[in-house]
């Protein structure tokens, strides 16, 4: 029977394999089957490959080259319009960032439908990227020089400058402004850790600091070099009162995090916490 363990120790070797990138996909299915070991996740890897081929048939990639208008229509016409794929409740429910329950139920955060449009363009072979703003991730899809921009929690279609400024907006305020590198793209690994915060940011609005606390410990197995996750993990440590982790988690901040701004008020909690100790 397949653990917990053996899961986190797939983790690790997807992770740490030098002759690979992260496949953002991959791994978000391995974060799912965390708590669901026993999870068949061949079963969702075949609907990958089934949503690739629906859409490839859809778009006529036989023919040659697709422009990027027909790729995002084809994406709509499959994912959304065939699939029902669609936004969740992301602002409630944690499930919204878990991929094996976005598959399950078919609705999704912002992240996990990018994820789900990402891994399903990828295995045609097409170019395509994920890009953040203000408060969601959008896909941008290229060919033969064109682009088209849309966006996963939206209806399929492609955005307009205009469209993009009134996300940017509605997040950011009515000054909030696109600009020149507001829309570069993310790699797979900082789309994961999107996704994380994403989740975690959720559960701390409801208060759920213990579940919050799990969130970056997981991203801490996708990304333990990350010096940011365990100044983060350090804070929320120290809120629960487990100061002997919370100190850990501080030092090795401060071990990775050489230059960041957030080393003068670590070194200060550091100090404050030890004196807890004593």
């Amino acid at each position: 029977m397949i653990t917990r363990a053996d899961i986190v120790d797939q983790i690790n070797r997807a992770r740490d394999d030098s002759d690979a990138a992260i496949n953002v996909a991959n791994m978000a299915l391995l974060v799912g089957a965390l708590d669901r070991p026993a999870l068949p996740l061949a079963r969702y890897q075949r609907h990958f490959d089934n949503l690739a081929d629906k859409v490839g048939k859809y778009a006529r990639i036989d023919d040659g080259p697709v422009p990027a208008d027909e790729m995002a229509d084809a994406l709509k016409q499959i994912l959304i319009r065939n699939y029902g794929y669609g936004p969740g409740d992301y602002t409630s429910d944690q499930d919204c960032y878990d991929l094996t329950r976005v598959v399950d139920s078919r609705a999704g955060s912002s992240e996990t439908l990018a994820i789900l449009y990402l891994e399903t363009a990828r295995r045609l072979n097409w170019d395509v990227h994920v890009l953040l703003v203000p408060g969601r991730v959008l896909v941008r899809l290229e060919s033969e020089g064109e682009r088209v921009i849309i966006d996963p929690i939206g209806d399929g279609r492609p955005l307009e400058p205009a469209d993009i400024r009134a996300i940017i907006k509605a997040f950011g305020g009515n000054d909030a402004e696109l600009t020149p590198d507001g829309l570069a793209p993310l790699s797979d690994n900082d789309l994961l850790l999107r996704m994380f915060a994403a989740k975690k940011a959720l559960l701390l609005r409801g208060k759920r600091l213990e579940d919050a606390a799990d969130v970056i410990d997981t991203a801490l197995l996708v990304a333990p070099t990350e010096a940011t996750l365990w100044r983060e993990r350090g804070l929320i440590n120290a809120r629960l009162d487990r100061i002997r982790d919370a100190i850990d988690a501080l030092e090795e901040y401060l071990r990775l995090g050489e230059g960041d701004e957030g080393r003068y008020h670590t070194t200060i909690l550091l100090q404050e916490l030890r004196g807890r100790l004593k």
